[in-house]
């Protein structure tokens, strides 16, 4: 290996060690809000009954609009494998899936010059533009195990391998959270594309089924109706925070209601957009003849862009429900900040397409220089607020423990489901540790 690649794989372990460490050190074991329900109260529901239908039905039951299988069979492997019912160890292993990311982004980055561009991809994707996402469990199991799921998916229908292992994969990104759902049509896009009709056929098949099952029960219908009413009678709500949800990685305000944020994400957002539609109008040069011979040959589409195609098309999707279902909430709610992380990966897969076309060194070296200089504003602007959010939390989990408001709740909601009893209880089993103040 070069003394240079060297030299940027060192440079690339900056912002791995501080994101691994802030994740460590500022991570807290206490639920908020939505954790209770599917962490401690599924937990203790399951202990209390042997009924085998009782208990499908616990981790079957969706929190709000989400199936979230995944995240609670993770609970359950926690307290059985492990002994724990812990916060923490549930962020931390939501983690693991930048893994198969990053493996699956340097095996599609050209051999050339490749590990200067692999450091610039890890300056950006681990910024911390999306913290929200990061340091609330049920946010992070959520968004972290659809996107690994999903392109581990996603990657294998790319690279033609393993494909029963690509069904399972998309089947579990789609008990993760909702929005795995959208790797069914994706991955039938990547078939398409590849000429494959008997897999294409097989993925329908199976994964339409899920579609149905999924929605068997499914309490939200209602609330998406008024959406999209709303969205019937506001379209131009949606079509601003489409590319606002897009851009939401260039937003460095926490969370201030200034119009300046909705200016700035929504125009690198269509900005975005505009790279993409320049690389699909190369894309459909020449005769459409040729086209079809390549295609049915399958290999109109190489199996590298078919996996940024897969990326940058669940980001499109993302964004465009995004915009559609949760325009009722007002404009700013595109900038929540685990919603940031389909932004930033919406630019990990644009950066990525882009390298694909991009020889000259100096472009590469001045990418790495901004990725870097991003990297580092978004450090500044945000690690306090992670700092700050470990002391809110462990005051909060204290007044909460007191029998006071707090975790997200009132002292009447405390006291009424009984929340602060089940984490002491789980803390007399010694399954549970809470927080204490430093």
């Amino acid at each position: 290996m070069q003394r240079k690649n060297i030299s940027y794989i060192l440079i690339s372990g900056i912002p791995i060690l501080l994101f691994i460490a802030c994740l460590f050190l500022f991570s807290v074991n206490a639920p908020w809000l939505d954790d209770f329900e599917v962490g401690p109260m599924t937990l203790k529901n399951w202990l209390a009954t042997e009924d085998l239908t009782r208990r499908f039905d616990l981790i079957w039951a969706p929190n709000n609009e989400h199936r979230v299988v995944i995240l609670k069979l993770l609970v359950l492997f926690n307290y059985y494998v492990l002994g724990q019912f812990n916060i923490q160890w549930m962020i931390w292993e939501s983690h693991l899936y930048l893994i198969p990311l990053f493996y699956f982004v340097f095996q599609i980055l050209p051999k050339e010059n490749r590990w200067i561009r692999m450091a610039s991809l890890i300056f950006i994707y681990l910024s911390f533009q999306y913290t929200l996402s990061s340091y609330w469990m049920i946010a992070a199991l959520q968004h972290n195990s659809v996107i690994g799921f999903g392109l581990i998916s996603t990657y294998l229908l790319a690279k033609n391998k393993y494909f029963f292992v690509a069904v399972l994969c998309t089947l579990l990104a789609s008990l993760s959270n909702s929005d795995g759902l959208f790797f069914i049509p994706i991955g039938a896009v990547l078939l398409f594309l590849q000429y494959r009709w008997k897999e294409f056929c097989i993925w329908l098949i199976v994964l339409i089924g899920l579609i149905f099952l999924f929605f068997l029960k499914y309490p939200s219908m209602n609330y998406h109706a008024f959406a999209f009413q709303f969205f019937v009678e506001n379209p131009l709500k949606s079509f601003f925070g489409f590319f606002i949800f897009l851009g939401g990685f260039m937003d460095f305000f926490k969370e201030q209601s200034i119009p300046i944020r909705l200016y700035t994400t929504g125009l690198f957002g269509f900005g975005m957009v505009l790279i993409w539609a320049k690389y699909l109008y190369e894309f459909g040069k020449g005769t459409l003849s040729t086209k079809i011979n390549l295609w049915k040959k399958g290999t109109l589409v190489s199996s590298k862009d078919l996996f940024i195609l897969s990326g940058i098309l669940f980001c499109l999707t993302n964004a465009l429900m995004i915009s559609v279902l949760r325009a009722v909430f007002g404009d700013y709610v595109y900038l929540i900040g685990n919603y940031r992380i389909y932004a930033a990966l919406a630019i990990l897969f644009t950066i990525l397409l882009a390298f694909q076309k991009i020889n000259a060194v100096r472009t590469t070296y001045t990418i790495l220089f901004v990725s870097i200089f991003y990297w580092g504003f978004s450090a500044y602007t945000y690690i306090p607020w992670v700092v700050a959010n470990q002391n809110r939390l462990t005051q909060s989990y204290l007044d909460f423990n007191s029998n006071k408001g707090g975790l997200g709740f009132t002292a009447e909601q405390v006291n009424k489901y009984k929340l602060a009893e089940t984490l002491q209880e789980f803390e007399k089993k010694g399954i549970y540790h809470p927080p204490k103040i430093k």
